[in-house]
């Protein structure tokens, strides 16, 4: 089957539901399978091929501004650590204060730091400003988290609370604050972490009560949780890579698990393709290959999960040079004949979605799927600089629906 089959295309393009370019979207104006899923979703993830595209953050941006305003989603997990994401996110919570200087300050990854997520958050915070503070929307890192990061305010918050500690513990914390520069600094901080939790998990049980009337439910969970952290971290460095990158995925799911128990409304993810597909997690040149944190949250909540993809046809992307650590911008290469961007980018629109069960249900389709076409998995960055894009094979199967931008732009820097 040629990149230019002229029923595919025509197949393809009878089911394309083009999503319009203005700012501001309504619920009548997706289509209503996915209007259904999104009404029905408790967690809805929604992807991307690579995170230096500028046009994913904005379609995100405008699907979860969508789902804020009329659906009820009221948490909002990003692919980023937790303690970095909790300084933005009591910034939008508090509903002041300008968000820009905070990003570029904050140790999260490069392609973050870009207007496009400035924008983003800065309407968060907005949207909340207005709000009382029950019904306001809750931003979260839900990646793994180093432990230096995740021991951040551990010690403040006990302070607040009069915790009777003493000076062993207080110098604990302070050794994984500090990180490590050398195996000798990492078996300190890793012992230093094994102490800390074995004193502070009883402890924080224990004081539940007090500690919640003495701050908050939210400020003593967040507490809580940073431990489970570091202890998720203590078990990642007695891990080989393969057992590492397994229990990356299975954190990140319990991770969204405990911001949708917090939640008081549907819970909106943004994260790679990779991790949100239902299915396995695969980066081959990594040998890589273990359960995605999307098929963790398919188990767990079944079909009250909805992962959208997002793809590309060409265009431009940012990507880390791994050994100088700056933002690049790559061009994408015209991608392989009879793939699944060869083909999408022949639709005439140059935005829309696809529901993947009506995919599956065209026979035209379904045989070229069959083939399992390639599609791109783009890497945020390689250790060589070498260009990131790379192509994963598929039958799209594992997401529920596939949003497609012909043309893409890398990001913009707030700096």
């Amino acid at each position: 089957m040629s990149e230019t089959d002229p029923d595919l295309v025509l197949s393809v393009s009878e089911l394309a539901s083009p999503l319009p370019r203005t700012d501001e979207l309504t619920a009548a104006e997706l289509p209503a399978g996915l209007r259904s899923r999104f009404d029905d979703a408790t967690v809805l993830g929604l992807g991307e091929a690579s995170h230096g595209t500028r046009e994913f953050v904005e379609q995100r941006f405008r699907l979860t501004r969508l789902l804020v305003e009329e659906f009820g989603v009221r948490t909002v997990g990003l692919e980023a650590g937790f303690d970095p994401l909790c300084r933005v996110g009591d910034r939008i919570d508090a509903g002041e204060g300008d968000i820009r200087p905070l990003l570029a300050e904050i140790d999260v990854y490069e392609p973050m730091k870009v207007e496009a997520m400035a924008d983003f958050f800065g309407w968060l915070r907005s949207f909340n400003a207005s709000r009382p503070p029950a019904d306001r929307v809750r931003l979260y890192g839900f990646d793994m988290t180093i432990i230096e990061h995740a021991a951040l305010e551990i010690e403040p918050f006990l302070d607040r609370v009069g915790a009777d500690i003493d000076a062993s513990l207080r110098e604990d914390l302070d050794t994984m604050a500090a990180g490590y520069d050398d195996d000798a600094e990492r078996q300190a901080m890793l012992e230093s972490a094994e102490r800390a939790l074995s004193t502070l998990q009883p402890i924080v049980d224990e004081h539940e009560s007090p500690w919640v009337e003495a701050t908050s439910r939210r400020a003593y969970e967040h507490v809580r949780h940073r431990l489970n952290l570091i202890e998720g971290q203590i078990e990642a460095h007695e891990r080989d890579h393969e057992g590492r990158m397994a229990l990356r995925d299975e954190t990140m799911a319990e991770n969204v698990e405990w911001m949708e128990e917090l939640s008081t409304g549907p819970v909106v993810l943004w994260g790679h393709n990779g991790h949100l597909n239902r299915g396995r997690h695969v980066l081959e040149e990594w040998d890589v290959d273990v359960p995605s944190m999307g098929e963790w949250l398919a188990d767990a909540y079944g079909k009250q999960y909805c992962p959208v993809a997002f793809g590309l046809g060409g265009g431009d992307v940012t990507a880390l040079d791994g050994e100088t650590g700056e933002r690049i911008d790559y061009p994408i290469p015209n991608p392989p004949s009879e793939s699944v961007p060869a083909v999408l980018r022949q639709v005439d629109e140059p935005l829309f979605c696809l529901s993947v069960d009506e995919l599956h249900e065209d026979p035209t389709i379904r045989d070229w799927l069959g083939t399992e076409p390639q599609h791109h998995t783009i890497w945020g960055g390689h250790s060589d600089g070498d260009d990131p894009v790379r192509y994963s094979r598929s039958d799209l199967s594992e997401f529920d629906w596939f949003c497609f931008v012909r043309e893409t732009s890398p990001m913009v820097s707030i700096d």
